[in-house]
This record gives C-alpha cells, sequence and structure tokens, in this order.
C-alpha cells in the first residue's frame, strides 16, 4: 500500500499540472488522458464558461453551495481519483455507484487513444487517509460499449473495487425525478487541470452550476440520458460527480464526460453556448446506466 501511494502522488504530481498539454486534440473531448504530454505547447487556462473560474476546494465553497458537514464528509468519503498506471497513466474522477464496492466515471481513463486497454488502475476517495484500492477491469467490468469512444453516449464504466470501501455511503440515485432545466447542480472533482485557484490535491473540487438543457429521455431511455450544463470542465474533469437536490435530499444524477475545446483561448470566460462548443455534457445515472450498476451489484455484468 505504501508503494502503491508513492506510485499515485509521483504521478499526480507530474501528470496533474501538465495534463492540459496531453488531451487528445483531433477527439477534443476526451478529459483524462495524458499521453504525448511532452509533445504539445503551453497553453492558457480556458473553456470557461459564463465568466470566471469559480471552482474551488469542497471545503472552502462547501458551505455557501448549502453543504452540511456531514454531506461534505459524506461527498469526501465516496469521490475521489481513478486512474491507470500502465501502459500509459490516466487520472479522472469517479465516485461510487449503488454500493461501496463500485464506482461509475468515464470509460476513456481505461483505454488509450489507440483503443488499447490500459491495467493497474485505483481508485482512491478523497477522504482524510483515504485508501488507494485496486480495481477489478476484467471481462464483467461493465463499460457503455466495447470499444467506447470518448466524450460519446457509451463512455461510461462501472467498476468493482477489489474490496469494498468500508463506512462509505454512495448517493442515492431518483430515476423517477427527471433531471430538468434550471436544476442547480454541484459538481464534484478530483483534481482538474489549469484551475486558476490553488487546491489542495487531497480535497476534492466543487463548483456550483446549473443544468442549461435536460434532453428528453423518451428518445434515449433504452440507452443513456444526458443533459447540457454551465459547469466548467478541463482536464482530468471526466466522470466527475454531479449531485442535485431532490426535496432536499443530495443525490446522484451524472458525471461529466465532455466539454468543449477547452484549450483554445477563445472559450475563456465565453458564454454559454451549444452552437458555439461552449457547453459541458453529463452522462445520466438514470436508464441503461442506472440498469448497468444495478446488474452488476447483483453479481452481474
Amino acid at each position: 500500500m505504501v508503494d502503491a501511494m508513492r506510485i499515485l502522488i509521483f504521478c499526480l504530481s507530474l501528470l496533474l499540472p501538465a495534463a492540459a498539454h496531453a488531451i487528445d486534440l483531433p477527439q477534443a473531448i476526451g478529459l483524462a488522458d495524458f499521453a504525448r504530454a511532452s509533445r504539445l505547447p503551453p497553453v492558457e487556462r480556458v473553456n470557461i464558461i459564463d465568466g470566471r473560474d469559480d471552482r474551488d476546494s469542497l471545503l472552502a465553497i462547501g458551505p455557501s453551495l448549502g453543504l452540511s458537514r456531514g454531506e461534505i464528509a459524506r461527498i469526501r468519503s465516496v469521490s475521489g481519483y481513478v486512474g491507470c498506471l500502465s501502459p500509459s497513466p490516466s487520472v479522472g474522477s469517479a465516485a461510487l455507484f449503488l454500493t461501496n464496492q463500485q464506482i461509475l466515471t468515464a470509460a476513456h481513463v481505461f483505454f488509450e487513444p489507440s483503443g488499447k486497454r490500459r491495467w493497474k488502475c485505483f481508485f482512491r476517495p478523497q477522504s482524510v487517509d483515504g485508501p488507494m484500492i485496486d480495481l477489478v477491469v476484467d471481462d464483467k467490468t461493465h463499460f457503455g460499449s466495447k470499444k467506447p469512444k470518448a466524450g460519446s453516449n457509451n463512455d461510461y464504466a462501472i467498476v468493482r473495487l477489489v474490496e469494498p470501501l468500508e463506512g462509505a455511503v454512495p448517493f442515492r440515485v431518483a430515476p423517477d425525478v427527471p433531471v430538468q432545466n434550471g436544476d442547480k447542480l454541484i459538481v464534484i472533482t478530483a483534481h482538474p487541470a489549469e484551475m486558476e485557484k490553488e487546491v489542495d490535491r487531497d480535497v476534492p473540487v466543487a463548483q456550483g452550476c446549473e443544468v442549461r438543457r435536460a434532453i428528453d429521455k423518451s428518445r434515449s431511455a433504452a440507452k443513456t440520458s444526458f443533459f447540457r450544463t454551465d459547469c466548467d470542465a478541463t482536464g482530468a474533469s471526466s466522470g466527475g460527480m454531479n449531485l442535485s437536490r431532490v426535496n432536499g435530499e443530495l443525490v446522484f444524477r451524472g458525471i461529466t464526460i465532455t466539454t468543449g475545446p477547452w484549450r483554445d483561448p477563445r472559450y475563456k470566460g465565453a458564454p454559454y453556448s451549444e452552437k458555439g462548443g461552449s457547453v459541458t455534457t453529463a452522462l445520466g445515472t438514470d436508464a441503461a446506466i442506472l440498469a448497468a450498476g444495478r446488474a452488476m451489484a447483483a453479481g452481474g455484468s
């Protein structure tokens, strides 16, 4: 465990500050890939929707977002870093989903741009002294498709932990209460690249933002649902947990999956615009993703 932690700290120290230099530009949508970092030039902090980058430490901003101490502690216990170490490293965000022995995140964390599967994968919650837990990535791992495309509706993964995360209680899903335009969100990411504020890497990053367009699920309920938001997203934001209140209760609404061309300085502070690319997309935790999570929790795949 000590050696694994040293590896994680080393990878984070190398990768997270440089994450913005490693996005696969032809795709312009995967936020977790860190390959080819040394070949890309330095860039500005960009793709901040509707003005300034107001992402901040969960501990600093949580109370102003209406979070109690207990809710902040619970968020830290169920969400954190997900990544793989071989053959190339990747880091993204993830959260426990339905049980304390499986996570939901972006599938492209587990694949190189070539489509080759990564291995030596882990999850580390951002609770105080949170453990680094190996992930079981095998034939029972549920990817949205055999070859999930980064930023697409099949870019999700439900992955088992080798052991339960004791004491952690995942946030409930509320499939009977559809996501609506104007819903207030609290988005949690492990440590997105190129933030304007400095945040301790052991503390989740939070932002209050809004659902700008909820997609009619009648067109996609058999597959995955998704919604558009004005939440800021940069490198390593993939898989970030989208929370919202339903009848006063925090529920797990979706995961951040893609944003516009965030390395383009024209998008820094640009107004929300789907046509213009100043938009972030989340996959919903209902529909196909909920069905897959329930099947895995019941022992299937």
